[in-house]
C-alpha cells in the first residue's frame, strides 16, 4: 500500500515530539533524517558465475523472464526495475587471470585486474571508494563492504576475496559478520562513537539479547503517543522492521556474547590455511546468511546509515553447491560442471543455471519489498530513494563477457526518469555503467575508471 504523503514529517517532527524528555534511538533519528533526499542510497550486489542468458533477458517485448519472473512480474516492485541490456567487458590493457577476475574487479572499478604474485587483484579504486573520497556524506556510515562466503573449499586466489578496493591491489575486507554489523549499526543509542564505554554498553546488551529498544520502550510508547496516524506509522514501521531482525538473528542462532547456538557468524577468513567448518565457513549456512543478509541491508539503507552498500554473494569465481535448493541435475561441483558447461548443449546445465538464478532473484524481490515497506517523505517509499545494482563478474557461465546481467532496482531518490523497462541500446561497454552511477550520485563525469571519455548509458533515461 502506498503511504500516505507527509511532506512535513521529517527529523525535526520527530525531534519536536520527543522533547528533551524522550530518548529516541539513533538509527530512528536517521530514518528521518531528510524530508527529500538529493541522491539516493546506493547499493552494490556481486553475484558470481553468470546467468542462463536465454532465460534471463525478457522476450517479444514483454518484461519478465523465467529467471526473473518473481521480481519483474511483483505488482508493487516490478515496475520499479530497469533491466539493462548490451553490456560487455571491453579491456583496456592485458588483464591478468580470467572473465571471472576481469569481471569481479572490473565491473564497479573501470579498471582491469592486475597481477601481484600467484594472485590476482583489482586494478583501481572499486566506485563506493571513489564516491565516497569525493562526495560529502551524511551517513553515519559513507561506506560498508560485507558479504556471504560460506564456502567449505580452499581460496584459488587471494585477489577473489573481495572486488571492493581503495587503489590498485588494495583491497578492503568484506565484513562477514552480520552480527558484529548490526551491533554496529543498531546497537547505540547515540549511534557512532568513538567512546570506548559506550561501544562496550552496547555490545554488552547486545550480547545479553537485550535490545536497544529495550531500554527507551517507555520513551518510544510516549514518542508515539504525541504523533499523529501517519507519522506513528512511519515510526512503527522501523522499529517493527528492527525488533523482527533481532529476533530471526536470535533464532537462526547468531552469536550471542560468548556463546552459539547453530549458526557461528564470527568473521572467519576461508582463504587463511585450512578450510573451516562453522559460520562463515561452512555452506550449509549461506541460504541463511544471504536472506539475514537483504533484510539487514534493507533496514541500513531505510534508516539512512550508509550511503554506498556493497555486497558479494561468495567470493570471486565462487564454487557453492546450492544443496539447500535440492535442484535436479546438479552436479558435484556446481563452478565447474553446471556454470562452464552451460554452452547451449547442456540441457541439465542450463535448467540447474536457471534454479539458480531464481534463488537469487527471490533474494532481490525480498530486499525490494522490504524496501519498498518504509514508508518515507512526500509519499515516497525507501525503495523509490535507493537504488540497488544487481551485478554479475561474468555474463555467461562459460566466462562469456558480453551482456553482463545488469538489474538496477529502485527509483534512485528521481534520478531516473523512467523504471520498469528493457534498455536495449546494442552494445555498450561495462564503464558507463560507472559513469551512469557517478552521475546519479549527484557527481557528472565524462568517463570512468580506465576509459576517462565514455559516456553513460545509452537509453537509461536519467533526470
Amino acid at each position: 500500500m502506498k503511504p500516505e504523503a507527509n511532506p512535513r514529517f521529517s527529523r525535526r517532527t520527530l525531534l519536536k515530539a520527543a522533547g528533551a524528555t524522550l530518548f529516541v534511538p539513533h538509527f530512528l533519528k536517521r530514518a528521518f533524517a531528510q524530508a527529500a533526499p538529493t541522491r539516493p542510497n546506493l547499493v552494490l550486489l556481486m553475484q558470481t558465475n553468470g546467468v542462463n542468458q536465454a532465460n534471463f533477458w525478457p522476450a517479444n517485448g514483454s518484461f519478465t523472464s523465467p529467471i526473473l519472473s518473481e521480481l519483474l512480474t511483483d505488482p508493487v516492485v516490478g515496475q520499479k526495475v530497469t533491466l539493462v541490456r548490451g553490456v560487455n567487458l571491453k579491456k583496456t590493457g592485458n588483464p591478468e587471470g580470467n572473465g571471472h577476475d576481469w569481471g569481479f574487479h572490473g565491473l564497479y572499478s573501470g579498471y582491469d585486474n592486475i597481477a601481484k604474485g600467484a594472485d590476482k587483484f583489482g586494478g583501481g579504486p572499486s566506485i563506493d571508494q571513489v564516491l565516497i573520497k569525493k562526495l560529502a556524506f551524511g551517513n553515519p556510515y559513507p561506506s560498508l563492504h560485507c558479504g556471504v562466503h560460506a564456502a567449505d573449499y580452499r581460496l584459488i586466489n587471494a585477489g577473489r576475496v573481495s572486488f571492493s578496493c581503495a587503489s590498485a591491489g588494495q583491497q578492503l575486507p568484506c565484513d562477514l559478520n552480520l552480527y558484529s554489523l548490526y551491533t554496529k549499526l543498531f546497537g547505540s543509542l547515540v549511534g557512532p562513537s568513538e567512546d570506548p564505554a559506550v561501544a562496550a554498553a552496547a555490545a554488552r546488551r547486545l550480547a545479553q539479547r537485550q535490545s536497544v529498544l529495550d531500554a527507551v520502550a517507555g520513551d518510544l510508547v510516549a514518542l508515539e503517543g504525541r504523533l499523529g496516524p501517519a507519522e506513528r506509522a512511519k515510526v512503527d514501521a522501523h522499529l517493527t522492521s528492527i525488533r523482527e531482525f533481532e529476533k530471526r538473528l536470535s533464532s537462526q542462532g547468531m552469536m550471542m556474547g560468548g556463546g552459539t547456538t547453530g549458526l557461528d557468524c564470527s568473521a572467519m577468513m576461508p582463504s587463511q590455511a585450512g578450510v573451516p567448518t562453522t559460520g562463515q565457513g561452512n555452506e550449509v549456512n549461506a541460504d541463511k546468511l544471504c536472506r539475514l543478509f537483504m533484510e539487514f541491508i534493507a533496514n541500513a539503507l531505510a534508516c539512512n546509515m550508509v550511503g554506498v552498500l556493497t555486497f558479494q554473494f561468495g567470493r570471486g569465481g565462487e564454487h557453492f553447491h546450492y544443496d539447500w535448493l535440492n535442484i535436479p541435475g546438479m552436479r558435484p561441483d556446481f563452478h565447474d560442471e553446471i556454470a562452464h558447461k552451460d554452452n547451449g548443449s547442456d540441457a541439465t546445465a542450463a535448467n540447474v543455471m536457471v534454479e539458480v538464478g531464481k534463488y537469487h532473484t527471490t533474494l532481490i524481490t525480498d530486499l525490494a519489498k522490504r524496501l519498498n515497506s518504509f514508508p518515507q517523505a512526500e509519499g515516497k517509499t525507501a525503495l523509490d530513494n535507493s537504488l540497488v545494482v544487481w551485478g554479475n563478474e561474468i555474463a555467461t557461465g562459460p566466462h562469456g563477457t558480453n551482456g553482463y546481467p545488469l538489474v538496477l532496482v529502485g527509483g534512485a531518490a528521481g534520478k531516473l526518469a523512467r523504471t520498469g523497462y528493457v534498455v536495449n541500446s546494442g552494445t555498450q561497454q561495462h564503464h558507463r555503467l560507472g559513469c551512469t552511477l557517478h552521475h546519479i550520485m549527484g557527481d557528472p563525469v565524462a568517463g570512468f575508471g580506465a576509459d576517462p571519455t565514455c559516456g553513460v548509458l545509452q537509453g537509461l533515461e536519467l533526470s
